[in-house]
């Protein structure tokens, strides 16, 4: 009997045209013409003993055959993914790389990712953005950005995401304010002038989200796009925040910044950091490891037991 072998070349095929939603797309996607990609998918449905895509449709829809192999080849392609970047010789980045950050990342690793890409890559640009984890996370997905650290990333099959460390979130005032010192609920805090960053951030979301499960909302609520501004203004007294704590390690030392005893608390965010699948080479991925480590290292991980017996 005669045995037919898939081939990486034709799942990868299966994997683009499936995602990309048409024969065309994956033609350009994989550098080959559309012709090929055709005899691709040809070769493996005579493998695959049926249909791949359905007939007569605008875009190239899959078949539940389809559908259920594409979803195979998605982890094909992974493990050889991860088996090249264990043993690939070939790391260089040139050129412009686009690395977008939260802002909690970048006032606590930045400086280091920046000597460390200088010294690694020295013939790559970092061009960074700094911006809200939802803003990144649709960059990111639609390719306008390579790599980013971010919370909540949404699931994407062009993008890997790996978790990096829980942010810890703590309500945060000034001694000046003198809040009592006992639990506070969110009706404790509803009338009090708090300062956040804009929707669509998930620090937004959190708060409104908090003081809505309690039935109440707040009564003097600003925006601001900036942790470094919102914690300057917490330390004035000018208002109370949500910030993570990471980013607070001196002030909550020092006893600029109380940390204030709520009920309930809100959950942590998870920092992750995601990269674009379809990166030409290995050094997307070693950049990846480089920031994944640096993380690890960093305040990111080191203020989470601070933030446990504050």
């Amino acid at each position: 009997m005669l045995i037919v072998r898939f081939n990486l070349a034709q799942l990868e095929t299966l994997f683009w045209v499936v995602h990309l939603g048409s024969f065309r797309a994956a033609a350009q996607r994989l550098n080959v013409t559309q012709p090929a990609v055709s005899v691709r998918i040809r070769d493996l449905e005579a493998a695959a003993g049926g249909p791949l895509f359905l007939k007569g449709s605008y875009r190239a829809k899959p078949t539940p055959l389809g559908r259920e192999l594409a979803a195979q080849a998605e982890h094909v392609i992974s493990a050889c993914d991860a088996l090249e970047a264990r043993f690939a010789s070939g790391e260089e980045l040139s050129g412009a790389i686009r690395i977008g950050v939260a802002d909690t990342f970048a006032m606590t690793c930045l400086p280091e990712l920046m000597r460390r890409i200088e010294k690694r890559f020295p013939r790559a640009r970092a061009e960074i953005r700094v911006d809200f984890s939802a803003l990144l996370d649709a960059s990111l997905r639609s390719g306008d950005l390579d790599v980013a650290v971010l919370t909540a990333p949404a699931p994407s099959p062009l993008v890997t995401v790996e978790p990096l460390a829980p942010l810890e979130l703590r309500w945060v005032a000034s001694p000046k304010l003198a809040l009592r010192k006992g639990a506070l609920k969110p009706a404790d805090l509803a009338a009090l002038p708090i300062i956040t960053n804009p929707n669509p951030s998930h620090l937004y979301t959190s708060i409104m989200g908090w003081f809505a499960a309690a039935g109440v909302q707040p009564a003097h609520l600003s925006t601001c796009n900036s942790l470094v501004i919102m914690t300057r203004l917490a330390l004035e007294g000018a208002a109370i925040s949500l910030l993570p704590t990471a980013i607070l390690r001196r002030e909550i030392a020092s006893g600029a910044l109380r940390v204030l005893n709520v009920s309930p608390r809100i959950a942590p965010h998870t920092l992750s950091l995601a990269y674009r699948r379809d990166a030409p080479g290995q050094g997307l991925r070693t950049l990846a490891r480089m920031m994944q480590e640096l993380a690890r290292a960093s305040d990111l991980t080191a203020s989470r037991a601070a933030a446990g017996r504050a």
